[in-house]
């Protein structure tokens, strides 16, 4: 059996009981109370997955399809995705998405009448946007959103890219398409429009965990992403031939739920406010459009969705990105040891970097790689190999005892551009030790006693 997310749930259910929720009754995502239940469970800090097994479509009607939350809201369940077993150290993760990123999968393409995301075809006034459920989020969204991803082919390399990205519903067969400057899309788009071409598109409504993990990895342009996530789904990921473009465009197989539309050059439309991953609502701006040319899906399909600006949201972005960005200094700091993306920045806007250091500058080399490779990061934290970077209390500890702030810390200007109300200013602060000169020693229990009273806590 391929990698599912229906399979991913069950095996869930069996390996960590309690861990999903299944809700039975009515929750109206219409009216935003899916996330009011999300937000419930968060201020009772209770990380679990939700399965809302009886929402309403947009259209007012009942759905079909269930509304699934939550597969990243803990570490745990992203290792789990990832076939790992119980989490020891948070790192473990980190680096086994590192190791992933630079693997290469296979593809295996089977026919349509095999497919599962091919059970149920839409096609013409049935590709109605409007029999998904597509929630309302935070209290002053302009609309409903799908916030799942979406995949596009290059025109002239014949490269596939998966990118996490919203789209606002306008019509039943219209909905907004949110290709940012920064994103891999809207490059792909541009490619397109420059032809004066119709550009193909898929929106990625359901699969398993480990496939979208994948997708939030810092691979270059031009990488073929569903190699990636082969790589990570440890198998060949199965796709098949698009109801619209045929073996020209290939979709993934064991989808839950496929959106297949084009975006038509030279069109654009408003969308937003719409509350994103910093925690705050993105501004009115205009978009391309994707005009919708079928929808496939199960049988018994579920829908995912997140709460955008939550610790799902911020796991799932920031996890493959520890990775990406390990990578990435270990080729010029050999002394890294772990790298984490916390919660307090979004999981994008703060790192926390521990280094074993061996010259002065290295934590100045490692925060620098890291600020190339993100162009969100504003503030890159660098600690010594004691100091375990998952732990934010440790962290600041660090920063409190071992930073000069006359020397440990740098800003420097005009490196970061994506968001301009975020300022282009990032900051370096080295709280390591200083290789020369007298520094106290730090306090220890002894790994002895620890062992000889760990029996009480068993």
């Amino acid at each position: 059996m391929s990698k599912d997310l229906q399979g991913f749930i069950a095996r869930e259910e069996e390996i960590r009981p309690g861990s999903v929720i299944r809700v039975k009754e009515k929750v109206d995502s219409n009216q935003y109370e899916t996330i009011a239940f999300l937000k419930h469970l968060d201020l009772r800090g209770e990380q679990k997955m939700v399965l809302f097994e009886n929402v309403p479509a947009l259209n007012g009607q009942p759905s079909a399809f269930p509304l699934f939350y939550n597969p990243f809201v803990s570490r745990q369940f992203c290792a789990d995705a990832l076939g790992m077993g119980d989490l020891k150290p948070n790192m473990d993760l980190s680096l086994e998405v590192a190791r992933r990123e630079v693997q290469k999968g296979e593809l295996e393409t089977i026919p349509p009448g095999k497919a599962p995301c091919k059970e149920v075809v839409l096609k013409g006034s049935q590709a109605d946007l409007r029999t998904l459920p597509i929630p309302m989020h935070q209290k002053d969204d302009v609309g409903a959103y799908l916030t799942m991803a979406c995949a596009m082919k290059s025109i002239s390399d014949g490269f596939y890219d998966i990118t996490f990205t919203k789209n606002m519903y306008y019509e039943p067969r219209r909905m907004s398409f949110s290709a940012h400057a920064h994103h891999h899309l809207e490059a792909m788009a541009t490619e397109y429009e420059k032809k004066n071409k119709r550009a193909p598109v898929i929106v990625i409504l359901g699969h398993h965990p480990a496939f979208f993990l994948s997708t939030c990895c810092m691979t270059p342009y031009g990488n073929n992403d569903f190699l990636t996530a082969s790589a990570f789904l440890q198998e060949p990921l199965r796709l098949t031939p698009s109801e619209t473009w045929g073996e020209d465009f290939l979709v993934p197989a064991d989808a839950e739920v496929i959106i297949e539309g084009e975006v038509p050059p030279h069109v654009r439309e408003s969308q937003n406010p719409f509350g994103e991953i910093l925690g705050y609502y993105q501004w009115e701006m205009k978009v391309p459009v994707v005009e919708v040319t079928a929808i496939t899906h199960r049988k018994k399909a579920i829908v995912q969705d997140f709460w955008p600006g939550q610790m799902d949201h911020w796991n799932l972005g920031g996890i493959p990105k520890e990775g990406s960005v390990f990578n990435v200094i270990k080729k010029n700091v050999s002394g890294i040891k772990a790298i984490h993306l916390p919660p307090s920045g979004c999981g994008r806007l703060i790192a926390y970097i521990s280094i074993r250091k061996e010259f002065d500058n290295d934590p100045n080399k490692a925060a620098m790689q890291a600020f190339v490779e993100m162009p969100n990061l504003k503030l890159a934290v660098v600690v010594d190999d004691d100091i375990d970077v998952f732990n934010e209390r440790e962290v600041m500890w660090a920063v409190s005892t071992r930073t000069h702030w006359d020397k440990d810390l740098e800003v420097i200007r005009k490196v970061q551009s994506f968001r301009g109300w975020l300022g282009d200013a990032v900051a370096i602060i080295d709280a390591t030790r200083p290789l020369k000169g007298e520094f106290p020693k730090r306090n220890e229990v002894p790994e002895e006693a620890m062992q000889r009273v760990s029996k009480f806590f068993k």
